[in-house]
């Protein structure tokens, strides 16, 4: 069963995901999307995100305890944004190097600034810092026991 805390981890991180998901949209590349289709893609994106986020929280307790997330134990905060992190880096390159046409594809426009040594696109890996980051600040907030 998933706690409170889990809940909060998913619901959390699918709805900040789903904000950032439509605000990056002009450094992806050209589609010529309606704005349903764009709300529905980012939507199921965001989804896929908190489920990323669940299972980054997850492995998190597993090395840091039920409670990592009010506590100070960096192998947790390293596992919970390492995650995360890792598995973005790999649905971008699997994602960017698949064909053009396929649903689960897309490319980057002009716009997306790239890391000139690994060739990453920046926007996703920021998304993954400051997503997860946000999404601890207002779990610890709305978990806070007020005396």
């Amino acid at each position: 069963a998933m706690g409170q805390t889990t809940w909060l981890f998913l619901v959390l991180g699918s709805l900040l995901s789903f904000v950032w998901e439509s605000y990056q949209m002009p450094v992806f590349g050209p589609r010529s999307l309606t704005s349903y289709q764009q709300t529905i893609r980012c939507g199921i994106a965001s989804l896929g995100d908190g489920v990323i986020l669940l299972a980054a929280h997850r492995l998190a307790v597993f090395i840091g305890g039920a409670d990592w997330w009010a506590s100070s134990r960096k192998s947790a905060y390293f596992t919970y944004f390492g995650f995360g992190l890792a598995v973005a880096v790999l649905v971008e390159l699997i994602a960017t190097s698949l064909p053009p046409d396929s649903v689960f594809a897309w490319r980057y426009s002009r716009l997306m600034p790239i890391d000139p040594v690994l060739g990453l696109a920046l926007v996703p890996i920021a998304m993954w810092v400051i997503v997860p980051g946000v999404t601890l600040v207002l779990v610890r907030f709305t978990t806070a026991r007020t005396v």
